[in-house]
């Protein structure tokens, strides 16, 4: 009997093992195919510092919960228009209209690779590459959220190694480090997502049916042959993974300290969410119908008349991509557009989006005449008009014009002030916030998402001035957490403090509420080994909108705060380094917190009067209890007209408390303690006096006095 012919393989040498770092992907079906619309990578290390197993899983929920947040869904659909005309000009050659508009297009960028990593050398020096301060992120927002789904678990307050990349990056199957996660945000209301990683071990060649025969021997702890790292999978088709099938695949236990939440499993969770896949091209219209929907838009803007009656209107409004042919038009003719009633009208038509949303990303040179009159809710077809999308870098007035605008329009409850994609600058969404500071009724009122905020955090930098000159305390009053952390070492104890400055990151009184539990449920001390120092500021800019009994529900982005994003985490004297703490003054409100063992106490103070508590002043005892308000978490709702129910917050309160008795030690919680207690005056004040001194300290060491970033 003919033996078979031998097929030379690889054989292993160990168990084969999932992927070590992670490239994260958000796609969209943008300019008639998907493009990558933010990049975010999360390079292992060591096991427990490593992005796998379980931790991976439950940051796919986390990404796909923030994604799906209907608090974000405005400004990711703006951005993915401007995207779509971002990507047209690869390949159409245009930006912004198919007659150009005087932009550079951007070239096609070439692919840039993955760092070539092995588990082998988890030293390797371009596992620590330096953050990107430079390059301007061409979707800030869609990024910051993709960022922090992958930076920071909720659940633990675990913090991952995450950096922007490049959108040219790309995913090799043959690393032999990197596994990729793909979530499609083409459709914000129904996201999808997708694993996709390959086995990797030691392996050795096996040339013959002789070399087959030789016995070797591995275990999971030691091998006794040695051979290069190989992928294992031969055939490796880019299957999407769900959840389970990836802990399956790699025969992945799960981890038991996930439980403590009582959650459902991620991977439950993630059951319900459908995989990546492609979709039909969709039919566009002929030449002969896009260019009558074209001449009908060009005659009525020659007579400034638009008459929704006309016969031929009617018939051309039901063709298919009626609405993406006048913006074609508007688009290359938008010097026709100021004051022309046709265009007003025009304009309302083929930007509202949902009934009540107008996304003019697209239009350029858009005037303040031209963006008021399109906000009129006496234009047919009507109905108020509810949020609003733009690209400021398009709009053809001064900051303070736009801001008289946005402010005369009453029916709005969200809008998002975009940037394009090339930009140079994020100071304009800063000088517009500016403005809008002298509006406080609209910043009150209203959502509003400044893409510089997350473009700055993104790029390490500040976006708003550290001056008090800038008020915001009537839509944003919560300026600062002042944090101290008490350590036992025998009988001696230690504090350490830093503040946490809120200011840059716009948050209204019930998103605060909300993050600063989420905070406090997962708040450990700076020292704590395998903590990514930055991912806990991120509870505050992921968190639900409102408190609610599950905080991990839903996650609402806003700014990250970019002075503690920004600031490296020690000095080159290796001393901590925190924004500098700000003086307490009647407008802002402070949060003092107080991490001890098996319990955090907290206030939130507030100066009495018009007398404030500068820092470089030097008291010779704590503030009486006339001159500084103290408040609970109820109080602060109750003050700034929440309209949260105390019911809820009772058991948000209890929620966070449980929590974090949970994360303490079996010594800790049987000594009685409550585990979240509010400080009363005396003890507020006195911690506040502490800190005030230790900031000075610090000041005087750094030698500028209160000029310290």
């Amino acid at each position: 009997m003919t033996e078979a012919p031998f097929t030379p393989y690889w054989r292993p040498l160990e168990p084969p093992a999932g992927p070590n770092s992670w490239i994260f992907f958000a796609v969209a079906k943008v300019a008639n195919c998907y493009h990558p619309v933010a990049a975010v990578s999360s390079i292992g290390g060591l096991p427990e510092e490593s992005l796998h197993r379980t931790p991976l899983t439950v940051c796919c929920q986390r990404i796909v919960t923030i994604f799906s947040d209907p608090a974000n869904r405005t400004a990711i659909r703006g951005e993915l228009a401007l995207a779509d005309a971002y990507y047209c000009a690869y390949y159409y050659g245009y930006y912004h209209g198919r007659g150009g508009s005087g932009k550079k297009a951007p070239r096609h960028p070439t692919p840039i690779e993955l760092p070539e990593l092995t588990r082998r050398h988890p030293g390797d020096p371009r596992r620590f590459r330096p953050w990107d301060r430079t390059s301007v992120v061409p979707f800030p927002f869609i990024t910051a959220a993709l960022l922090q789904g992958v930076a920071f678990d909720p659940r633990l307050g675990r913090g991952v190694p995450a950096r922007p990349e490049p959108l040219a990056i790309v995913y090799r199957d043959t690393d032999l480090e990197w596994g990729m996660v793909v979530v499609d945000i083409t459709h914000v209301d129904s996201i999808r997502y997708g694993i996709v990683g390959f086995p990797v071990a030691m392996a050795k060649f096996i040339p013959s049916r002789e070399a087959e025969g030789k016995p070797f021997h591995h275990s999971a702890s030691f091998h006794f042959e040695e051979g290069p790292l190989r992928v294992m999978d031969e055939v490796r088709p880019r299957k999407a993974l769900s959840a389970a099938e990836y802990i399956a695949k790699f025969k992945y236990e799960p981890e038991d300290h996930y439980d403590a939440w009582n959650h459902p499993s991620d991977t439950q969770v993630l059951d319900s969410i459908p995989l990546v896949s492609s979709e039909a091209l969709g039919l566009g219209l002929s030449i002969e119908q896009e260019q009558d929907i074209r001449n009908l838009v060009l005659r009525s803007l020659r007579v400034d008349d638009f008459d929704m009656s006309d016969f031929e209107f009617q018939h051309l409004r039901h063709l298919p991509n009626f609405h993406s042919s006048i913006h074609h038009v508007l688009q290359e003719h938008s010097d026709m557009l100021d004051g022309n009633p046709a265009a007003d009208g025009f304009i309302r038509l083929a930007y509202t989006r949902h009934d009540d949303h107008l996304g003019l990303e697209l239009l350029e040179r858009l005037s303040a005449n031209t963006l008021s009159a399109a906000l009129d809710n006496n234009l047919e077809p009507n109905g108020p008009i509810n949020s609003l999308s733009l690209c400021i870098d398009n709009m053809d007035c001064s900051p303070a014009e736009l801001a008289a605008v946005l402010s005369q329009a009453a029916s709005l409850k969200e809008i998002c002030l975009l940037q394009h994609p090339t930009r140079e600058s994020d100071a304009l969404s800063a000088q517009i916030l500016i403005a809008l500071a002298e509006q406080p009724a609209v910043l009150s009122n209203t959502r509003i998402v400044f893409a510089g905020s997350f473009s700055s955090a993104l790029r390490k930098r500040f976006w708003l001035p550290t001056s008090s000159d800038l008020i915001l305390h009537q839509a944003f009053p919560t300026q600062q957490v002042l944090v101290r952390h008490q350590q036992k070492q025998g009988r001696l104890t230690t504090f350490e403090y830093e503040c946490i400055h809120l200011r840059d990151g716009l948050l209204t009184p019930e998103h605060f509420a909300a993050g600063f539990l989420l905070w406090l449920s997962t708040l450990e001390p700076r020292s704590y080994f395998w903590t990514e120092e930055k991912a806990p500021f991120l509870a505050f800019s992921s968190a639900p909108a409102s408190l609610s009994p599950d905080l991990l529900s839903s996650a609402q982005v806003t700014p990250i705060l970019c002075e503690n994003f920004a600031l490296q985490n020690t000095m080159p004297d290796d001393n901590p380094c925190w924004p500098r703490v700000r003086d307490l003054d009647p407008q802002g409100l402070t949060v003092l917190v107080s991490k001890e063992p098996g319990q955090v106490r907290y206030a939130f103070i507030q100066a009495r009067g018009k007398e404030s508590f500068r820092v470089e002043q030097t008291a010779t005892s704590p503030p009486a209890p006339e001159k500084l308000e103290v408040a609970g978490l109820k109080e602060f709702l109750a003050i700034n007209k929440t309209g949260v129910d105390t019911h809820v917050a009772d058991i948000c309160l209890e929620n966070t408390a449980r929590n974090i008795a949970a994360r303490e030690t079996d010594g800790a919680r049987a000594s009685g303690v409550e585990p979240l207690l509010l400080m009363g005056h005396g003890e507020a004040a006195a911690l506040l006096s502490e800190f005030f001194k230790d900031a000075r300290t610090r000041n005087e060491e750094s030698g500028d006095g209160d000029k310290r970033p």
